[in-house]
């Protein structure tokens, strides 16, 4: 072929392309359809055909499904691009089906008026595979730390495990529709990612932000005495998971404070911790724990005579109000 014939059909390619425009069919069916007790599941496409020439009521649409043409129900008509749909009834004893789609039109040649034949078809097989297990919904997308969040869904069983953040959260399970979870130990102010973990494999459900909670601490303030004794509470208002959950106390008078580690044991949701006073100080406690704010406790500590005259004054009031009273 010499140059001057490539170069014609080149062109005449080209032109064909412009000519018939960017046709195609578009499976518009949901990848992941849920199971449902009437088996019906609605296949849907769109046809766009951009031929001036074709002959608008020749177009014809069909399902291809179990190797039968089946005639699809048009729901729009626009200039190019038309939508259509069909309702399949999932045979009982299967799980899935295979289909594609099949258009049929013709064209009419503006010369000599003769109408053709078209057809396209999708560019793939599909499958149609509903899904018995799949979530709803989550019914709160955010709360703190120790917050109970409950799942709606469909195939759930007593092996599945909540994980927010990738951090496994404790997980109840209600029914095959309902799961519950308690928002684990986490940074407040982010957004994690909220899994459904199982043997059925993972479902990510959606995004939780973790909000700022508040402990509780009591005594909310202490006096002591050098070696006096006093018992602190922590309560994080959930039961802790498993290994139990640390707070980190922190003092800024480590010499007038005698304390143990502070746990809140697996499945607790308090914890009671001894504080000793040492040597005199003014300070704080500082109470941390993943998800809480910070809370400040004030501290006092004097010296261990100090506390006598004080004693030793009352008891001198006593003995006069006693003597009074003979009197």
């Amino acid at each position: 072929m010499n140059k001057a014939k490539k170069f014609v059909s080149v062109c005449a390619a080209a032109a064909a392309m412009l000519a018939a425009g960017c046709s195609g069919l578009t499976n518009l069916t949901p990848e992941r359809v849920p199971e449902n007790s009437s088996r019906v599941y609605t296949l849907s496409m769109s046809a766009y055909i951009n031929d001036g020439s074709l002959v608008r009521d020749s177009i014809e649409p069909f399902v291809v499904i179990d190797e039968q043409i089946i005639p699809m129900k048009e729901i729009k008509d626009m200039k190019y691009d038309r939508l259509y749909e069909y309702d399949y009834t999932l045979p009982k004893g299967r799980n899935e089906a295979k289909y594609y789609f099949l258009l049929k039109y013709k064209v009419s040649n503006n010369i000599d008026g003769v109408k053709k034949d078209r057809e396209m078809k999708s560019p793939t097989v599909y499958t149609l595979k509903p899904a018995t297990r799949y979530i709803v919904n989550m019914q709160n997308e955010r709360g703190p730390v120790g917050a109970s969040v409950t799942i709606l869904g469909r195939g759930f069983d007593k092996q599945d495990v909540i994980r927010v953040g990738g951090v496994d959260a404790d997980t109840e399970y209600l029914s095959r529709s309902t799961l519950s979870f308690v928002v684990p130990p986490l940074k407040s102010g982010k957004t994690y990612d909220v899994e459904l973990i199982g043997e059925k494999g993972e479902i990510w459900i959606g995004a939780f932000r973790v909000d700022t909670a508040k402990m509780g601490v009591s005594p909310s303030s202490i006096t002591l005495a050098g070696g006096d004794i006093v018992n602190m509470i922590f309560d994080i208002g959930f039961k802790a998971p498993k290994g139990g959950y640390p707070i980190d106390v922190k003092t800024n008078i480590p010499s007038s404070i005698i304390m143990d580690d502070v746990v809140v044991p697996e499945g607790q949701s308090s914890v009671s911790v001894m504080l000793k006073a040492a040597a005199p100080g003014k300070g704080f406690l500082y109470v941390n724990g993943l998800g809480f704010n910070e809370t400040t406790v004030p501290v006092v500590v004097n010296r261990a005579d100090t506390a006598e005259p004080v004693m030793t004054e009352a008891a001198g009031a006593i003995n006069e109000i006693n003597t009074n009273a003979e009197k």
